[in-house]
C-alpha cells in the first residue's frame, strides 16, 4: 500500500512540474507586451543575456522595487537559480510570436542605423520550483537613445504573469 501511494505522489509531482512551468519562449511570448507595446515585432539577440540577480538587497527590493510581497526565501530561491544556472542558452525563433532573432554583429549593424531600431538581448527567464514567480534581465539598445537596464520580477496569477517587480540597473549608457 506504502509503494502504490509513494508512486501515486511522485507521478503527481512529475505531472503538476510538467506542466507548471512554460517553456522559455513561452513565457517570453506572454510578457513581450509588457516589454514594448508600440512595435509589432522586436529584435531580440539570440544568444541570450546573463541575469543580474545572483545578489540582491532585499531591504531595496521591497521599499523601490517590488509592488507587493515576495518572501525572502523565493527571491533566495530565483537568486539561487541564477548563480548555478550558467550554462548558455539561444533562443528558438520558431517558438516566438513577437521577436525576430538576430546575431550580436546584426545588433552592431542596427544600431549603427539612425533610425531609432530597438533591440533587445534578454536572459533566459529563471522560475520558483513552485512555478509562481519568475525572474529575468532586459537590456534596451536603440538609437539615438542609449542603452538601458533592468531586472524584471514576476508573479503568476489567475490572469497569468503580472510584473511586480523592475529595478533599473544602467541607464542611459552612452
Amino acid at each position: 500500500m506504502r509503494s502504490i501511494c509513494f508512486l501515486l505522489l511522485l507521478c503527481a509531482g512529475f505531472a503538476g512540474q510538467a506542466q507548471g512551468l512554460p517553456s522559455n519562449e513561452e513565457f517570453l511570448n506572454e510578457v513581450s507586451s509588457r516589454i514594448d507595446d508600440s512595435v509589432e515585432a522586436h529584435y531580440l539577440v539570440v544568444g541570450a543575456d546573463t541575469c543580474r540577480f545572483e545578489k540582491f538587497d532585499y531591504d531595496e527590493w521591497v521599499k523601490y522595487y517590488l509592488e507587493e510581497t515576495v518572501p525572502l526565501t523565493t527571491l533566495n530561491e530565483l537568486a539561487y537559480k541564477v548563480h548555478v544556472t550558467k550554462t548558455p542558452y539561444y533562443w528558438r525563433q520558431d517558438k516566438l510570436k513577437h521577436a525576430v532573432c538576430i546575431t550580436a554583429k546584426t545588433a552592431d549593424s542596427l544600431l549603427a542605423l539612425p533610425s531609432g531600431s530597438r533591440v533587445y538581448s534578454i536572459s533566459r527567464p529563471y522560475f520558483t520550483d513552485d512555478g509562481q514567480y519568475a525572474v529575468m534581465d532586459m537590456n534596451v539598445m536603440y538609437r539615438p537613445v542609449p542603452v538601458y537596464a533592468f531586472t524584471l520580477l514576476f508573479h503568476r496569477t489567475p490572469k497569468g504573469w503580472q510584473q511586480i517587480g523592475m529595478k533599473q540597473n544602467a541607464g542611459p549608457i552612452d
